[in-house]
């Protein structure tokens, strides 16, 4: 069962993230954004890929390569969803993820598609429950921002408490050099 009820496939691994300040760590392997997908693929397995699942709506386009720091000539955005896991991953030339997703709960309200299932495993920031960090810092907002050094995450809930948690969404912090991978 995973932390909201849902049955999960019974083909899935062991999952273990901490949302450190500058980086966080999956499955031990410690990972910074900008961060290669092959090298998540090498633990997580293969995933399921949509190509451009925003194309033509320019203010989605103008609007990730703003908020991420960007450059709107190489945008082809590729999203990679390890269903199993609750995990998804956005990229911004295809090898290059600018953002990292870990889905607790269904969000009807969310317009974007997520991963089929809920994540199942140990989710830590700073190694610490993520329940208690968002207890403490979220008060009642439906969704808030959270500086962790270098990265951020976006919390979204649908209510007050931490079992509202519908995701969270780890990016890089504005102002900081996003590199690309050949």
């Amino acid at each position: 069962m995973s932390l909201f009820g849902k049955k999960q496939p019974k083909d899935i691994i062991p999952v273990t993230i901490d949302l450190c300040d500058d980086y966080f760590v999956l499955n031990g392997k410690q990972f910074t954004i900008p961060a290669r997908v092959s090298e998540l693929i090498d633990i997580l397995g293969e995933p399921r890929c949509v190509a451009d699942r925003n194309k033509g709506i320019k203010s989605y386009k103008e609007m990730v390569c703003k908020n991420y720091n960007l450059s709107p000539e190489k945008f082809s955005e590729m999203d990679y969803y390890w269903d199993n896991l609750g995990l998804m991953a956005s990229t911004h030339e295809r090898k290059t993820m600018y953002c990292f997703w870990v889905k607790l709960g269904d969000a009807k309200k969310y317009p974007m598609e997520m991963a089929k299932y809920n994540f199942s495993g140990t989710l830590l920031i700073n190694s610490r429950p993520w329940q208690e960090v968002v207890e403490e810092i979220g008060g009642n907002r439906h969704t808030f921002y959270m500086k962790l050094g270098k990265l951020h995450a976006n919390v979204i809930r649908y209510g007050s408490k931490a079992k509202d948690v519908k995701q969270f969404q780890v990016g890089l912090n504005d102002g900081e050099e996003f590199k690309y991978f050949d």
